[in-house]
């Protein structure tokens, strides 16, 4: 069954597993100010902790640690269904490229060094408990949706036994939701062998691919033995959970009534992405400014000490210079990291208006790719609401992101074109192409986040593409629809 949402201690709680005392003793000085702080001094104890109640909304998790390491850890928590969304990040001194992949392959958000910084832990934990945080309440609003829609909802697993169904279903089938639980689909949908074998033709379809029956004679059985006509949506959805097959039922004798509600709902879920998305682009561009004003202001500051230092007390401490050197060489290496990650999460060329922004996007792909990128400009030009050139902007940074991974192009074309009613903004490039069905089954999620912010700002996006024949990608925005950002 699909787990439903616990309720979580309003201050956010952090679990600390290291087998150092000195470690754990200053993590917990450093985060209980903010934080619920709870310790554990061995792999085991820390997978006991993890799985209480109530669960942690972080794991620092060390990796060296005698009987149970921080690897065995970590698989254990992401094969648990108790624990497998909890965010864990690595803390070693291991820093070779190997261990971190593994770390990341283990299901990882992060993965720090040490001898650990406080502000740059602290701000990491502090981004990833708010990304845990944002996360639990989408899937909770989601729920609601589910269980709010005017439509039943029927959640199957690999075998066709509901794991999760709605209100709608216990009124229109007759029974309790703990009889529904659990239930095959065939004694909702009784319609005989050769129907059950079409039923699972459609529900083992590839991920991302969906079928439609609208036939209104479509049984459906209430408890009662009494039928209903019906027209169904079956599709078959690959989860962290597993595959999960579902259907979506409407009762075909009110169904121009509830294909209309159907269709609010489906407007309610997409204005619930654009509410996501907004929420998440603001949250990146709160984090870029705490990381870029606070972290990037300390490490300016200890910088400027570190400068000073060999006048106060060179001449008195033998190779006092060559050691502050050697600290300002790795400090000047952290501001330039924290400048990427605030470039990164908000580029400050947004502040210019979108076509700067994407002629900055086009000078980074010339930095690290031989490949001849072109920007191009036609008609209105008055500036566009933030949150609009920010979704644009991310699908134009996917695009060439995929075009430096896949394509193998020597040259690339970007056409923005304003009209008074629309944007329409074009990535074209000479590569090697793809067919654009076979990637959306192989669960290419850049190519459906794409597709979603266009959806999410009213537009469209279109992919043009064929082996050999180098790939467009075009999207079509409307300048004067409101998105989630100017709703109130």
């Amino acid at each position: 069954m699909i787990p439903l949402s616990q309720s979580h201690p309003q201050t956010p709680l952090v679990l600390v597993v290291d087998d150092t005392p000195e470690i754990l003793a200053l993590i917990h000085s450093l985060l209980q100010g903010s934080y619920q702080v709870k310790s554990a001094n061995s792999g085991k104890k820390g997978l006991q902790i993890a799985q209480s109640d109530p669960a942690p909304d972080l794991i620092l998790l060390d990796i060296m640690m005698p009987g149970m390491d921080g690897y065995a850890v970590c698989s254990a928590l992401k094969s648990d269904a108790r624990t497998r969304d909890i965010p864990v990040i690595f803390m070693t001194a291991i820093s070779d490229i190997e261990n971190e992949e593994k770390g990341f392959a283990l299901g990882a958000v992060d993965y720090v060094t040490k001898p650990i910084g406080p502000s740059l832990l602290l701000a990491r934990a502090r981004a990833h408990i708010a990304a845990h945080a944002q996360r639990r309440s989408l899937e909770g609003m989601f729920r609601d949706v589910i269980e709010f829609a005017p439509v039943i909802f029927l959640i199957a697993d690999e075998d066709l036994r509901i794991v999760q169904t709605n209100v709608q279903a216990e009124q229109h089938f007759g029974y309790q939701r703990a009889e529904l639980l659990g239930m095959g689909l065939h004694a909702l949908l009784p319609e005989g062998p050769q129907f059950m074998r079409q039923t699972s033709t459609r529900l083992n379809t590839a991920p991302g691919e969906g079928k439609t029956d609208t036939n209104p004679e479509l049984s459906c059985r209430r408890k009662d033995g009494s039928l209903f006509p019906g027209s169904a949506t079956f599709s078959r959805l690959e989860t962290l959970h597993g595959s999960l097959h579902t259907v979506v039922l409407m009762n075909a004798t009110d169904k121009k009534e509830t294909l209309n509600k159907l269709s609010q709902s489906q407007e309610s879920l997409r204005e619930l992405a654009a509410i996501n998305e907004t929420a998440r682009e603001n949250e990146r561009k709160h984090i870029a400014r705490e990381v870029h004003d606070e972290l990037g202001q300390v490490m300016t500051a200890l910088r400027m000490s570190l400068s000073l230092m060999p006048m106060q007390f060179g001449t008195h401490i033998p190779g006092l210079t060559e050691s502050v050197d050697a600290m300002k060489a790795l400090v000047d290496r952290a501001i330039k990291g924290v400048r990427n990650i605030a470039t990164v999460l908000r580029p400050e060329a947004l502040n210019m208006g979108l076509v700067p922004a994407i002629e900055w996007l086009r000078d980074e792909f010339l930095r690290h790719n031989a490949v001849r990128c072109l920007v191009e400009c036609r008609g209105y030009t008055d500036p566009i609401d933030e949150m609009r050139a920010m979704l644009i902007y991310r699908i134009v940074q996917e695009s060439l992101t995929n075009i430096s991974r896949y394509a193998q192009a020597n040259e690339v074309r970007i056409l923005v074109h304003f009209t008074p009613r629309e944007i329409d903004v074009s990535i074209t490039d000479d590569g090697r192409g793809f067919d654009p069905g076979e990637v959306m089954i192989r669960k290419t999620f850049g190519l459906l986040g794409m597709r979603e912010r266009a959806l999410t700002l009213g537009g469209d996006l279109m992919i043009l593409s064929r082996p050999g024949r180098g790939t467009t990608i075009a999207v079509k925005v409307p300048l004067k629809r409101p998105i989630a950002e100017s709703t109130p």
